[in-house]
């Protein structure tokens, strides 16, 4: 398990220390679930055996996103994007001992929350329906198409009302994703009332979640 003389660890979430929970006793490539802890901090690791590659094979990202699932079901985290190596557990550490104090503030102003994300996807006309478009129509039909899409999403917004604390978007390339941050005590009626929001023809959803708030943290993992 080393690079040159050195481990390599994969690094998998941040968590309170104070949680109280079994962690998964497996990992990638199945390594034992190790973690560190610094300044009321647990950041949990593995190491492993060589590199990622940069397409992982299924059963590797099956196997990092169950640690955070087991994880994430009892307590609020912060994950690592996968996948986050260094070259040793000393190093880890050091990073978390530079960046202490901005993850106890996150994880403290996100304690107990979930995002949950509400995608909007504009379906294409059939090409037998769509008719020849100059540059300038085909720019307004779009700015159109966009804000359609956006009013959906304010359906959806208005229908939380105040059980999503806050919310953030972005623009994809097929229509627009919302992500809610809401309370885990919340998410049952969360869910019933953007359950009852129509979409018009054209525009299809898909709410998927609870996820750890990622959308939601500021501290960056550079």
């Amino acid at each position: 398990m080393a690079l040159g003389d050195q481990i390599i660890v994969l690094a998998y979430c941040i968590a309170e220390q104070g949680s109280q929970f079994d962690v998964p006793p497996h990992g990638v490539h199945g390594e034992p679930v190790r973690w560190i802890d610094v300044a009321a901090l647990r950041c949990f690791y593995s190491n492993v055996g060589s590199p990622m590659a940069e397409q992982p094979a299924p059963e590797i990202l099956t196997a990092f996103n169950q640690v955070l699932n087991a994880i994430f079901s009892r307590t609020t985290i912060i994950p690592f994007r996968f996948p986050t190596v260094v070259e040793n557990e000393g190093i880890l550490r050091q990073f978390l001992e530079s960046r202490s104090s901005e993850y106890r503030a996150a994880l403290h102003r996100l304690h107990n929350k979930v995002q949950m994300d509400v995608r909007l996807i504009l379906e294409p006309a059939p090409a037998s329906e769509a008719p020849p478009q100059s540059g300038k129509s085909y720019l307004e039909n779009r700015r159109a198409r966009h804000q359609e899409i956006q009013s959906v999403l304010q359906k959806f917004r208005s229908a939380a009302s105040s059980l999503a604390e806050s919310w953030v978007e972005r623009d994809t390339p097929s229509g627009i994703r919302g992500f809610a941050l809401v309370d885990r005590s919340a998410l049952p009626l969360f869910l019933e009332k953007i359950g009852r929001v129509l979409t018009p023809a054209g525009i299809s959803a898909r709410v998927t979640g609870p996820w750890p708030p990622s959308e939601f943290v500021e501290v960056t993992h550079d």
